[in-house]
């Protein structure tokens, strides 16, 4: 059994760890993205803005559809006319509609920060609360949450700008339910309703985290069966039981939107990632970056070489905390729970580093597990990058085992213990998260100009909306989803099926996507004129707006080139009414 019995806090004290704990994570989350807050709205983190903007759009788009009585799973507002499928997008569905007062105030780029606060606050109080369930004594308890809901991996997502990571409250009682049900002498039927429903709600908020909840949870399988096989036969029967009825309860709740998504419009297979470019580097482990208050600028630029953005540089654990988890796994090498949960803590660390073995960003050609997993269906669409937000979860209960362990010692080795603990985690303590100011909205495009009424059809706004450049979903969000646009930041199917970001290419939108990339005017021939009309036609464009742009002369120039009139000039954005004649 991984349990540690001891006696619960009553009374006063007990009311006091429950609010008091939870408090001081918000406000150290809050104290992260301070940055992000003033004004609420109006500031975007500065790591990856385009991520930010799409999910502010799908907070956005999730409460204007309720209230239209649409389908709020799919939108033809972003990729007129074929639309995009949210549930393929991690359209966060759940957080959307509880937070639409939040949206309605301060609009989606506002949530973003709000979520993103939540979730660092929330997943840090649910690990607490989960170690305390085991039980485990309150000051251990509140250090586990503190490295799961503050870890340089829960960091880095959250500067990445995706909430979809960081709000995971739902991921430790993911596993908690999971290892009851595996290690009860007799499961609970109550164990198991109550896990079907937690991972259908966690449809809704993020599929990527319900499906590493699950290889977590089979790594738990694995070892607890390798550790105890004569004990794990006998309770297979009673256990498959249960998760039969955990797997219906699930069904019912989440089973509409996997369906939505799996069966629905725009089905599409693939991912427009490479899974062996996204995976941590074993140097990271120990090496912090930019993202960390106490990290060194010679570390900082040695980070600057994995793989991927910051986003995604989410080992650190760092030296310290490694030699502590080691030093508690030999002194109470006889407690299971311990070794279980550094067992599977050590198979996610090591399924983290994905296909190929990675060292200060040279790939060595040295096969790693994660590669014999890729072929299994689901696998393509997870980055192994995001595993590491488990392992330091389960990092920070193991932490959180041995300190309870060491309540029993003398004060000497408590003094040792809890000195060597705050060295650990000092190299983790995060710096404020870098911002930005969001993109300014034009004022046309918020008024109720006839050029923007385009019932069934589209305005195309430029610059044409696609990563990097998705100021225009930014915009399109602050003005309330009046209207509708092609192109967007977003994953779609291409012509053949795969998982493309953008969706399919169009040749118009190719074309302003370039003269926005590089600034140079193509020559408008028979052919560009030809797929301009297709495109527009196809678009049903009521207007052709072009606002602020790093290239706005070329765009000028290209469009008035490609529409054969030039625009009419409304405060800072050129309008073609009109554009199909």
């Amino acid at each position: 059994m991984l349990t540690v019995p001891v006696a619960r806090p009553r009374g006063r004290r007990r009311a006091a760890a429950l609010a008091g704990v939870p408090l001081g994570y918000l406000a150290l989350a809050v104290a992260v993205t301070a940055s992000w807050w003033a004004p609420l709205g109006r500031r975007v983190t500065a790591v990856n803005e385009p991520d930010a903007v799409l999910f502010g759009w799908l907070f956005t788009w999730t409460p204007y559809a309720v209230g239209q009585g649409r389908m709020p799973l799919f939108s033809d507002a972003l990729n007129h006319p074929d639309g995009i499928n949210l549930m393929w997008n991690n359209g966060m569905l759940l957080p959307g509609l509880l937070l639409a007062p939040v949206t309605a105030a301060f609009g989606g780029l506002g949530t973003v920060t709000v979520v993103t606060t939540l979730g660092l606050a929330t997943t840090a109080t649910a690990t607490y609360l989960c170690l305390r369930a085991l039980p485990v004594a309150t000051g251990p308890a509140a250090v586990g949450g503190l490295l799961a809901g503050f870890s340089p991996a829960m960091v880095a997502q959250a500067a990445g700008g995706h909430p979809n990571l960081v709000l995971d409250p739902l991921a430790p009682v993911l596993v908690l339910l999971s290892v009851r049900l595996l290690t009860a002498e007799r499961p609970a039927r109550s164990t198991a309703v109550l896990l079907g429903v937690t991972a259908g709600a966690q449809v809704y908020v993020g599929e990527e985290i319900l499906f590493l909840a699950g290889v977590v949870v089979a790594l738990f399988v694995l070892v607890l069966v390798a550790s105890a096989p004569r004990e794990a036969a006998r309770r297979a029967g009673p256990v498959a039981g249960r998760a039969l009825l955990a797997l219906g309860v699930f069904a019912l709740v989440g089973g509409p939107g996997l369906a939505y998504q799996l069966l629905g419009p725009l089905p599409q297979e693939g991912s427009p990632f490479l899974p062996g470019y996204y995976s941590t580097d074993l140097a990271g482990f120990v090496v912090g970056t930019g993202l960390q208050l106490l990290t060194t600028d010679a570390d900082v630029a040695r980070s600057a070489g994995f793989a991927g953005g910051p986003e995604e540089h989410t080992a650190l654990l760092g030296l310290p905390l490694l030699v502590v988890l080691l030093a508690a796994l030999v002194r109470y090498r006889a407690d299971a729970a311990l070794r279980t949960v550094l067992a599977v803590a050590a198979g996610t660390a090591v399924l983290g580093l994905g296909p190929e073995l990675v060292v200060d960003g040279v790939r060595t050609g040295v096969p790693l597990p994660w590669a014999l997993l890729l072929p299994l269906p689901g696998f393509e669409h997870v980055i192994s990058t995001r595993l590491p937000l488990f392992t330091a979860g389960l990092a920070g209960a193991a932490l959180a085992l041995a300190l309870h362990r060491v309540r029993g010692e003398t004060a000497g080795v408590r003094a040792v213990a809890g000195v060597a603990v705050a060295v650990a985690l000092l190299p983790l303590v995060p710096a404020p998260l870098p911002a930005r100011d969001a993109p300014p909205t034009p004022a046309f495009l918020l008024s109720d100009d006839p050029a923007l009424d385009c019932p069934g059809g589209s305005v195309l706004v430029l610059p044409f909306p696609v990563t990097p450049d998705t100021d225009a979903m930014a915009w399109q969000q602050a003005a309330g989803m009046s209207f509708a646009m092609p192109g967007g930041y977003f994953i779609g199917p291409s012509a053949a099926g795969r998982a493309t970001l953008g969706g399919q290419p169009t040749p118009t939108g190719r074309l302003l996507r370039d003269v926005e990339a590089d600034g140079v005017v193509r020559e408008v021939t028979p052919a560009v004129a030809r797929n301009l009309r297709a495109d527009l036609a196809r678009w049903g464009t009521c207007s052709v707006v072009l606002g602020p742009a790093r290239h706005r002369d070329a765009l000028l120039a290209q469009a008035t080139a490609l529409l054969g009139a030039p625009p009419e000039h409304v405060g800072d954005v050129a309008v073609w009414r009109d554009p199909r004649g």
